[in-house]
């Protein structure tokens, strides 16, 4: 039988987005190939996985920062971060409400916690609490820039300025009010020494101008229209500025910086899916890199119930795609267990939003803290003027005979090799066939075909293929076999 046309790993629209049921994949992603004449031009990887690299007394670890080789999480404590330990460097008080923020200037660490700062000398690590009463009132956020630390007020469109690498000392000569949009400022991020300050419904400039009362001034045209709908899901990368933008008209489109321009990096199927998310104002963003490709990683605590959910962008292709921590006793995701990030040791390090956990983060990890990832790839539907197709057989082109170091048993206690799980759906994804279990081969069975074959008939069918075994997942195509009916 022909060959049916058939793009398994994208791009496609579906690659980009979403089905109606919002699960058209998770814990994979795409990769274009870069050297020309290689038998598929996009492969289709496995997300990195977890291994435990320091466990702290919190509940959460909001707040990650890298400074000198220095590594350091935030949560209701200060915490030192080294290959061998943790220490605690000081009490932030109670367990953060909103994400716990860190920066630092030549000399100080500086951390928020609950609208209170407080300051740690990098030389000797002295701790002690910032004397509030020179603000007026808690602070939102905070960031640096040419030696100062910038702080927005809660609730107002105030910011502040300190003295200049002096975190503990803050004049009232230093206070601005932003008069260039008449809304309360609701996300801050410094970047190419300019501050960008996002009301719900524009956003303004500022740099600094070397002199004055504060220094940082408009800067004459960096105005847009359009502002930030989540605070702290405002991120550097790609060198540029990437946040959840909201205006006049609505809200929940990804933008990036293009100049003094905002760029639409989202797609429609990807805005659906978060404008059915009860709150978004509390989104968390970071951004990593691994193996060329930087990620825009997006936490929504309130989506699904309150298991949160997790977006990713790739600068590299620019698509997205969901990760998520599967509950194999519910057969549920939640949202993947991080929200915060650095890179130091010469590792990607994140922090758990449900544990004082703070792992690495890897692809060359293949569980998630010794627990499955489980990851699917829903195809488009396939499809010929709705006439019944014949389908003969299907066969993925993946890598095979990578066994795991520790071999996997079957429920006899057998030694198995490596699988993957194929169904399908002839109705759109309402009902699924069986599951099919293709073996992926025993270790060193490199030249394993990875084939299905007597698959029936159907005018429309979405193909489904999950796995969850400690493997390296990469496939570069799949093929598929069948005919038409001529009617």
């Amino acid at each position: 039988m022909p060959e049916i046309p058939f793009d398994f790993c994208g791009p496609s629209d579906q690659t980009q987005g979403v089905t109606f049921d919002n699960q058209i994949g998770f814990n994979c992603y795409c990769e274009r190939a870069e050297v020309p004449g290689t038998r598929s031009q996009i492969a289709l990887l496995h997300t990195p996985g977890k291994k435990v690299f320091a466990g702290l007394d919190e509940s959460s670890v909001p707040g990650l920062f890298e400074v000198n080789g220095r590594c350091f999480a935030a949560a209701s404590n200060l915490w030192e971060l080294t290959p061998d330990g943790a220490f605690n460097r000081g009490s932030l008080g109670v367990a953060p409400v909103t994400p716990t923020q860190i920066t630092a200037n030549e000399t100080q660490l500086v951390i928020l916690n609950n609208g209170n700062l407080f300051v740690m000398v990098l030389a000797t690590n002295a701790f002690q609490a910032v004397d509030m009463g020179q603000f007026n009132g808690p602070i939102a956020q905070i960031d640096f820039s040419d030696g100062y630390i910038l702080a927005t007020l809660q609730n107002s469109h105030t910011f502040q300025q300190s003295n200049l690498e002096d975190a503990t000392t803050w004049s009232g000569l230093n206070i601005s009010t932003v008069s260039l949009f008449p809304d309360n400022i609701t996300s801050m991020k410094c970047d190419h020494r300019e501050m960008w300050l996002y009301s719900g419904k524009k956003t303004a400039v500022y740099y600094n101008a070397g002199a004055g009362f504060p220094v940082f001034i408009p800067i004459q045209g960096a105005f847009l229209e359009t502002g930030a709908a989540a605070a702290f899901a405002t991120v550097q990368l790609d060198n540029s500025l990437f946040w959840l933008a909201q205006d006049e008209r609505g809200f929940m489109v990804a933008f990036r910086a293009n100049g003094y321009a905002g760029e639409r990096v989202s797609t429609h199927a990807v805005e659906l899916a978060w404008q059915q998310y009860p709150t978004v104002s509390n989104a968390v963003g970071y951004a990593y890199q691994e193996q060329g490709h930087t990620f825009w990683q997006l936490f929504f605590p309130s989506a699904n119930n309150g298991k949160g959910a997790t977006w990713d962008y790739d600068v590299a292709t620019k698509y997205w795609h969901q990760r998520g921590s599967w509950d194999e006793q519910s057969g549920t995701y939640s949202a993947d267990r991080s929200m915060s990030h650095t890179f130091c040791f010469g590792l990607n390090l994140v922090g758990d939003w449900a544990s004082g956990n703070v792992y690495q983060l890897s692809s060359n990890i293949l569980t998630e803290n010794g627990n499955p990832i489980r990851g699917f790839r829903r195809t488009p539907t396939v499809s010929d003027s709705n006439k019944w197709i014949y389908f003969e057989s299907i066969e993925f082109d993946v890598e095979t005979g990578l066994g795991p170091n520790i071999p996997l048993n079957d429920g006899t206690g057998a030694t198995r090799p490596p699988q993957i799980i194929l169904r399908w759906s002839n109705d759109g994804g309402k009902t699924w066939s069986n599951d099919y279990i293709l073996s992926l081969g025993a270790t060193g069975k490199y030249s394993k075909r990875v084939i299905k074959r007597m698959l029936g008939r159907a005018r429309k069918r979405i193909w489904e293929v999950s796995w969850s075994d400690p493997v390296p997942i990469r496939f570069v195509g799949a093929y598929l076999y069948g005919e038409a009916a001529i009617n």
